[in-house]
């Protein structure tokens, strides 16, 4: 168990400054004679004593790290991104002003990891802690154990200060789509991520009972993650069509409720609550759909009425009623593919059916499967994979490359080359030892090492990571240079293959 002084660090560590030393008023710190604050403009945080007082936005809003350290071990949830401005309702009963418009800056990406109860999360731990470790690069700064999984967080370097520039803020956009990269990584090698949930929302707050991990060297590089972002984006090209696969539809072409996956969604009956996209994620990317193909707001209700009726676990009406008018909003086109894909992969494991591109969707490349030949990445991810399935919880596995040879049928030539590469963006560290096979180590081996010793702060772990901040090769994800381009290649004009719908967060 860390001690409230470390827990304090790490909730400042997250908010990078971003508050007042002091309360403006009423402080008991700032007495006579201290030298009072630059009057600098500062943010704004909500905190909320329960979930449930969360679901009801029932918060108290503070502007001062005195304020926050006064009461944030009575807290279980917070807002870690700062927000220009937060006030309360008219009756003081709730808070208003925390949405995306309005935040400040964005301070970390936060991944909600769910399961069905606390059995399931303590025999899976070793198994999030594996995946946590973004493509063997990108380390969480902290992790919290929830009453049914854990919040991620992986706190910037610096901040990324938000600024309207046409009615639009780019930069928000660009951490929307690092955020959802990151999720889509984790959600990959473990079940249970709430890809769905806000972005820069409501999370738990760290404190002595629920900090699992934390290190204040571990913060990732903003520009880093940028470029792993375009490296990322690019394995999903858009090719020419396979009418095997995919039917490329314009815009108004289609009408979604036509495709098979809302039809093999709509008769699905054990969608849960708090296993990643869950029910609310469910009912609004239906309500989308039917919003899409124009069918009318209270057929909409009539309809999810009946979905939700025919769940073991139904939503609450009120719920089922919010989903409609937010579908039904004018701020979405229809259901987007990450969320559609997102939830037959949880839902209807078995689906066969075709996934119709419209509405901006991306067709993407033939399966693995289906090809002769695989490409560089894909390797470079079985290397990985196998090297960190071979170690286990050591910070190191004797391998010799005969033996990755044979595990995956890589030629030599193939595995040279994904090696080399490897450790050129430090993903991967090899250790020659004469006639023995090599000692080979990864990000992801040391981190969980780490963990299971309880040694964080170890030597083995402060002096070989620290060296190991995310730096990414030219050579292999060729990323954009200068800080301007590289958001716009994230961000981008045209409508993203992953979705860019804001969700409520639920979990």
């Amino acid at each position: 168990m860390y001690d409230l002084k470390t827990v304090q660090t790490a909730q400042k560590l997250v908010l990078h400054d971003s508050l007042h030393t002091y309360k403006v008023k009423n402080s008991r710190s700032n007495i006579a004679g201290q030298v009072m604050e630059t009057p600098t403009k500062k943010g704004a945080i909500a905190l909320f004593s329960s979930k449930d007082s969360m679901q009801k936005a029932h918060g108290v809003v503070i502007t001062s790290f005195e304020a926050l350290d006064a009461i944030a071990d009575r807290m279980t949830h917070w807002t870690p991104n700062t927000f220009s401005w937060l006030g309360y309702t008219q009756n003081r009963s709730s808070v208003r002003g925390h949405r995306e418009a309005n935040l400040a800056q964005i301070n970390t990406l936060v991944v909600d990891i769910d399961f069905a109860d606390v059995q399931e999360r303590d025999a899976r731990e070793q198994e999030v802690l594996g995946a946590v470790t973004v493509a063997d690069l990108f380390i969480p700064t902290m992790i919290l154990r929830t009453t049914k999984g854990f919040h991620i967080y992986y706190v910037f370097d610096q901040p990324m200060f938000l600024r309207k520039t046409r009615g639009q803020f780019p930069v928000l956009k660009v951490a929307q789509k690092m955020s959802s990269f990151v999720r889509q990584w984790i959600q990959k090698r473990v079940a249970g991520v709430d890809v769905g949930c806000n972005n820069f929302g409501i999370f738990r707050i760290p404190r002595q009972d629920n900090l699992v991990f934390f290190d204040a060297h571990m913060l990732v590089q903003v520009s880093a993650l940028m470029k792993w972002s375009q490296y990322y984006a690019a394995q999903v090209p858009v090719t020419k069509p396979d009418k095997r696969q995919v039917i490329s539809l314009a815009p108004d072409e289609g009408r979604q409720v036509d495709q098979a996956w809302f039809k093999a969604l709509l008769k699905v009956t054990t969608v849960k609550s708090g296993q990643g996209l869950a029910r609310h994620n469910t009912v609004l990317t239906l309500a989308l759909a039917m919003y899409q193909s124009k069918i009318s707001q209270q057929r909409a209700r009539d309809v999810l009425d009946v979905f939700n009726s025919n769940l073991h676990d139904p939503l609450a009406d009120r719920e089922v009623v919010q989903c409609v008018r937010d579908a039904y909003s004018g701020n979405y086109r229809g259901a987007a593919l990450s969320y559609v894909q997102g939830l037959l992969d949880q839902w209807v494991p078995n689906f066969s059916g075709k996934v119709v591109a419209g509405i901006g969707w991306h067709k993407f490349a033939k399966p693995r499967a289906e090809r002769q030949y695989s490409h560089a990445h894909e390797w470079r991810n079985d290397v990985l994979a196998l090297i960190n399935r071979m170690g286990g919880s050591a910070a190191s596995v004797a391998m010799s490359t005969r033996q990755i040879q044979a595990e995956l049928g890589i030629s030599p030539a193939s595995l040279n080359r994904v090696m080399k590469q490897l450790q050129a963006t430090s993903q991967l560290k090899r250790v020659q030892r004469g006639n023995q096979p090599t000692l080979l180590t990864t990000v992801t081996m040391l981190f969980k090492s780490a963990m299971v010793s309880r040694q964080a702060q170890s030597q083995a772990w402060t002096g070989y990571l620290t060296t190991l901040m995310p730096t990414i090769s030219k050579n292999v994800y060729e990323p954009t240079v200068g800080t301007l381009t590289e958001i716009q290649a994230v961000s981008g004009d045209s409508e993203p293959p992953w979705g860019m719908e804001t969700r409520r967060r639920t979990g």
